[in-house]
């Protein structure tokens, strides 16, 4: 593994065991077994190898849900799929991440950010494909709905909002869920996930 890659990876072990806090460019010098000269020459400073390190952290994990956006699974599969793993992956970084992103390191929020719009841009597309299946609801446009689903993510889904309203994370996407995903569907749709959920 080469050095550059050795270092992120133990900041990734960090980032899930310790959380944001918990990375120190010692203790990374020191568990990737470099000298700190080492460190600095692949990262220049320490706002710049906590990015890298979120970056590669949420790049890597999201790449599960792009296979599953990717897949040649039916539409309402992906979405389902999607649904899914959002909800185990979300819960899973709120403590380490989510919660420590305000205090720690605020600059970084803009770079999840823009990490997960992207992903929810690509479920546009999955949802034309399921209106074309006839299990969404061709009335609803698909841009009106990634608008109104973005902007409520990225205005109610932050560290300040979660922080500040105590609010579960898991329930607030049940909720959304709930509001943009479940109001969407047909009598197909909806019969075709009672149906999923029984077998």
């Amino acid at each position: 593994m080469e050095t550059r890659e050795q270092i992120l990876a133990v900041g990734r072990e960090m980032l899930l065991a310790d959380g944001l806090r918990g990375i120190t460019t010692n203790a990374i010098a020191q568990r990737a077994r470099v000298s700190k000269k080492t460190l600095y020459q692949h990262f220049p400073s320490k706002d710049e190898l906590m990015e890298e390190i979120l970056v590669s952290f949420m790049e890597e994990n999201l790449r599960r849900w792009d296979r599953i956006l990717e897949c040649d699974d039916s539409a309402m599969d992906r979405i389902l799929a999607s649904l899914r793993f959002v909800s185990e992956f979300m819960p899973q970084i709120q403590d380490r991440l989510i919660n420590q992103v305000e205090s720690v390191a605020p600059q970084l929020w803009a770079t999840i950010d823009g990490i997960r719009m992207q992903r929810l841009q690509k479920l546009k597309f999955l949802m034309e494909d399921a209106q074309q299946e006839g299990f969404l609801r061709a009335d609803v446009d698909p841009d009106h709905w990634i608008l109104l689903l973005t902007g409520v993510v990225r205005s109610v889904v932050t560290p300040q909002v979660l922080l500040r309203t105590g609010i579960p994370l898991i329930e607030l996407l049940g909720s959304i869920r709930a509001i943009y995903y479940d109001g969407l569907l047909t009598d197909k749709g909806k019969q075709y996930i009672a149906d999923k959920e029984i077998s």
